[in-house]
């Protein structure tokens, strides 16, 4: 939601479009007596620039233009829809490092709202299991059929490499996952340098469709020396993610929405690859700061050294605070107001769930830390599996029942104390050792 004024709240109406996510973007600024098709989000397609995306939705909405909007007579909105056709943003500039950075920000709403929509589904584990529905899943459409890896045991030579045989392989996950990055690839995701495919062997020879214009990315933005470009840990995050994430964030169980379960699942993992894999960008932007320091670390082989020397303390304690507290605040149903009451009714009630949240954020932070399960701003060798020690109470109420909110924060916090920010780090060191000619070591070989 876009941070802007809305008369006459002045400035509790920025504190209103931040609460507006805790029911739903669309409703919540229609209450405010706004669009939700004019004046919502953006959503962008992959490579569209904003010009092309504002003027679809001017054509969508060609019965609206004439409906101002407004609040007690205030126009909101009083854009000229001509201007539309001379704004135009390049890819360059949206991909800027500047424009990097504050995504990463921008980012932790996204992860947080999509766990918290895999949070209401049980665990459903069968989704994740190869052949759990018993039947061939077959490959996904549109997809390339995966090359078997080569057996070196060679104990049976006779052994087929069917592919339809490994395909019957994939779990529920895997084959809607592919077919999702079949899809995705056809309008250029993958071409994104942000955009990192968990089966990029499955993706089809073709490319993007030959309809769409080819996109020109910032070529200074990531380095291609040694490969560092071409970093991906999604496998490992697939990994940790079914074992370590799910059974942290969900009750135990099956609850048959096994299809909204895995769409779920996609959007969660597409969210944390990409703010994962910004560490890539992050680790550029360090080397041209200091490229002799990094250089003569990588030279000795040092990576606890670069490891140090990419830390910030500072930053990641104040990223665990803020993703505890967003996900205390968007996680908590606002307070319910009466549809009668007035405006200052409305702004009265989004400040109090605002402060509801903020002091329910404070407490579980300094339950944390008296039980000592606050402490730590994560690292390269942090064991993932921590997530379930510590929040061990917090899990257990999970799977009673008895959480407040529709996610418990403290798991989203050690989400990123424990896997977000390692596996972070696990890419910038792997990517700056390739930057400086050499390859990673254990287990920064990704």
């Amino acid at each position: 939601l876009r941070w802007q004024t809305l008369p006459p709240f002045g400035t509790f109406g920025r504190v209103l479009c931040f609460l507006a996510p805790l029911t739903s973007p669309t409703t919540a600024f229609a209450q405010l007596g706004g669009s939700s098709r004019g004046n919502g989000p953006v959503l962008q397609p992959f490579g569209t620039t904003a010009s092309t995306t504002t003027h679809a939705a001017a054509t969508n909405n060609a019965n609206h233009h004439n409906a101002a909007h407004s609040i007690n007579g205030q126009i909101l909105n009083d854009d000229n829809d001509d201007d539309d056709e001379t704004i135009c943003e390049k890819t360059a500039d949206i991909l800027s490092l500047d424009s990097i950075r504050n995504s990463l920000i921008r980012q932790e709403e996204t992860i947080i709202f999509a766990l918290i929509e895999r949070a209401q589904y049980r665990r459903n584990s069968i989704c994740y299991r190869p052949g759990g529905f018993g039947t061939a899943l077959g490959t996904p459409p549109g997809s390339r059929a995966l090359v078997l890896e080569v057996d070196h045991s060679n104990d049976d030579d006779d052994k087929t490499t069917d592919d339809d045989d490994d395909d019957d392989e994939l779990s529920f996950l895997e084959y809607f996952l592919v077919g999702t990055e079949v899809l995705h690839c056809s309008v250029r995701r993958y071409t994104s340098p942000e955009e990192h495919a968990f089966f990029p062997e499955r993706l089809p020879e073709a490319g993007p469709m030959k309809a769409l214009p080819q996109l020109d990315y910032p070529t200074e933005l990531l380095s291609s020396v040694g490969g560092a470009n071409g970093v991906n840990i999604n496998k490992r995050l697939l990994q940790v993610y079914q074992t370590t994430i799910v059974p942290s964030l969900c009750r135990k169980g099956d609850d048959e929405q096994h299809g909204s379960t895995v769409l779920a699942d996609i959007a969660v993992l597409q969210a944390l690859s990409r703010r994962i894999h910004y560490g890539k960008f992050v680790a550029e932007s360090k080397y041209l700061s200091h490229p002799q320091a990094y250089q003569d670390l990588v030279d000795s082989q040092n990576p606890e050294g670069v490891l140090q020397l990419l830390t910030n303390t500072l930053v990641e304690t104040q990223v665990l605070r803020r993703a505890r507290l967003k996900a205390t605040t968007y996680g908590t149903e606002p307070t319910m107001i009466n549809e009668h009451d007035n405006d200052i009714g409305l702004v009265a009630a989004a400040a109090a769930s605002a402060v509801a949240a903020a002091m329910e954020s404070v407490r579980l932070g300094k339950e944390a830390m008296d039980s000592g399960d606050g402490s730590g701003s994560g690292g390269s060798d942090s064991d993932s599996d921590t997530i379930h020690n510590n929040n061990s109470d917090h899990v257990q109420q999970l799977q009673q029942g008895r959480l407040k909110g529709k996610v418990d924060p403290l798991v989203i916090e050690s989400l990123y104390r424990d896997i977000i920010i390692p596996m972070t780090k696990d890419v910038e060191v792997a990517y700056l050792f390739r930057r400086c000619g050499k390859m990673p070591p254990p287990p920064y070989d990704i």
